[in-house]
């Protein structure tokens, strides 16, 4: 239990940064979701604009494949994953949360994310964000 509460304190830190961004998308129309600053048609999260508490690396993180079990809901965009490192948080979308709305707790998964590193008052954060997500 130790471990969840660092994992959605870090979550809790990570929302109020998503939120904001979310926000100052809605000028572009989608929230972000299909949005890329490259070409790369696998790209789901756009790095957000600079802000005084927290902002995007300027690097664009690489999809990762890897498998795991999926333990279920955190929040209504986050999700925890038993990978081979252990429990792990991911972001999540609206989509994505809906699709996993009726799964079970240890439903072997398939999934691509991205690891994004945010600085969040001088400190860099990483932050894991699903791409995609399958059962196995």
């Amino acid at each position: 239990m130790k471990r969840f509460g660092k994992h959605l304190a870090l979550c809790v830190a990570v929302l109020s940064l998503v939120l904001a961004t979310a926000c100052s998308k809605d000028n572009n129309g989608a929230p972000g979701a299909s949005e890329s600053p490259s070409a790369s048609p696998s790209a789901s999260v756009t790095p957000a604009p600079e802000s005084p508490s927290a902002s995007p690396s300027a690097e664009t993180p690489e999809v990762i494949e890897s498998t795991g079990e999926y333990i279920g809901l955190m929040d209504s965009h986050s999700i925890e994953i038993k990978t081979e490192n252990g429990p792990t948080p991911f972001q999540i979308d609206a989509a994505t949360a809906e699709k996993l709305s009726d799964w079970e707790q240890g439903t072997p998964v398939k999934f691509q994310y991205k690891e994004e590193k945010l600085d969040a008052n001088g400190e860099q954060v990483k932050q894991n964000v699903i791409v995609s997500i399958d059962k196995q």
